[in-house]
């Protein structure tokens, strides 16, 4: 009588081990990619969000409202401050604060030491109340090479006036470009 035996074995076992790992090796580098690539979105558009955030509180409740940057963590992180009644000197309260999981996007503000935006009742960006530099862009990568950099443009002039997310590597007569002062 001959015995039939089910399973694999340790030899079948060790092939199958060898070649997930070879596939494991050549998928590896295109994962990293798509990983700092997803940071990089996940941070622009926790940025953007912000900033329309910011925007917005200010319209609803008539005030003056600001988006303070935290550039510092590289998290993407902001907070929006709101001024009550919309008294400038008054102290700001906090409204959103929110932190996004993009700990490896660097950012980079426009101008280099700008870290805040202010809106006036009517959404319009006005001088910020500390009579620091008001954000114009920012510029969202990542350390690893080969990355797809993003910015978020924020302009209230010319024919750009809004908050976008756009693309540095598009002309910036493309839609999907960015605007002269954010390329």
């Amino acid at each position: 009588m001959s015995r039939s035996t089910t399973g694999f074995t340790l030899i079948e076992l060790m092939v199958a081990l060898a070649i997930f790992g070879i596939l494991l090796m050549l998928a590896g580098p295109q994962y990293a990619m798509f990983m700092a690539n997803h940071q990089i979105r996940n941070a622009t558009d926790a940025l953007l969000n912000g900033v329309q955030q910011a925007q917005g509180a200010a319209v609803r409740d008539n005030t003056v409202a600001r988006l303070l940057v935290d550039k510092t963590t590289g998290t993407g992180g902001w907070q929006v401050l709101e001024t009550i009644e919309g008294a400038e000197s008054a102290t700001p309260v906090q409204v959103f604060s929110v932190k996004d999981g993009a700990p490896a996007a660097i950012m980079t503000a426009v101008p280099a030491d700008a870290t805040q935006i202010t809106f006036d009742g009517f959404g319009r960006i006005v001088p910020n109340v500390d009579a620091t530099a008001t954000l114009t862009c920012i510029k969202v990568t990542h350390s690893l090479t080969g990355t797809r950099p993003l910015n978020v443009a924020i302009s209230s002039t010319g024919t750009g006036v809004g908050t976008k997310l756009c693309d540095p590597a598009v002309v910036s007569t493309d839609p999907l470009g960015c605007p002269g002062g954010c390329s």
